[in-house]
């Protein structure tokens, strides 16, 4: 297998995201994940597609984009896109939340970032092994971000790669366990060390205006002010036994 190369979506490569497996499925705009009464199917609006971009790169400026392309070079030379997965904090996508919520067993804390989208498309060569790079890809993304616990819900169907979050094996072999529901609706997940390499410093520089300028950073007060809430009363004098004079 020719070397794959994983690299986070962004506003140019957002169109690259190749066809999931699933007929009619459009994953620039699929909101199945983000809303409970969401749909995979195509909408080819540009409202649509806005909405999902925004939703893929609301976590840019803190720690990266929730999406990640796998892609290698074909036998033409051409740069081809050859693999999706789209993950995120739980917070972001409320149908895997009420998912979960069946599962009392689970543990509550840390809460869990999710792996809600796992395609690599049928006629790509070594599909297997490239969803198992692109998984491992994904787990050392979330690593690096401090993430503890990753959790997927795929399902035990015939053709493993037609619901979005692909097939249980790969998670299996990806270091996954099972730990609630069965065959049928597994519940998958792995805990990772959290290396946090994105510390408090790379979050406040992601984190500031987009115009910076002399705003940021803001300024500190040069010292106390009549507005101060807090002050130290004033030393009391003590009285001169001389007398004022």
């Amino acid at each position: 297998m020719r070397d794959v190369e994983y690299a986070l979506v962004d506003a140019a490569s957002f169109d690259r995201i190749p066809t999931p497996a699933r007929p009619g499925a459009r994953c620039q705009t699929c909101d199945y994940w983000e809303r409970l009464d969401g749909t995979r199917e195509t909408a080819e609006t540009a409202t649509a597609r806005e909405l999902k971009l925004a939703r893929l790169l609301a976590g840019t400026r803190l720690a990266g984009a929730y999406g990640m392309l796998a892609s290698r070079t074909d036998a033409a030379g051409d740069d081809a896109t050859v693999g999706w997965a789209q993950f995120g904090p739980i917070s972001a996508y409320p149908r895997a939340q009420s998912i979960r919520d069946r599962y009392p067993e689970l543990p509550d804390s840390p809460a869990p970032w999710v792996v809600t989208c796992l395609q690599v498309p049928p006629d790509a060569e070594d599909r297997e092994a490239i969803g198992a790079g692109l998984l491992a890809a994904v787990c050392a993304e979330l690593d690096r971000r401090g993430i503890t616990a990753v959790e997927a819900y795929p399902e035990g169907v015939p053709d493993a790669w037609v619901p979005s979050p692909g097939p249980a094996a790969l998670y299996r072999a990806g270091g996954f366990e099972q730990v609630a529901g069965d065959e049928r609706y597994p519940v998958m997940r792995r805990e990772l060390a959290g290396t946090e390499e994105v510390g408090w410093g790379d979050l406040l520089d992601r984190a500031r205006p987009p115009d910076e300028g002399d705003d940021w950073p803001l300024p500190l007060p040069s010292g106390p002010s009549d507005d101060d809430l807090f002050r130290l009363p004033e030393r009391p004098k003590r009285p001169n036994p001389f007398g004022d004079d």
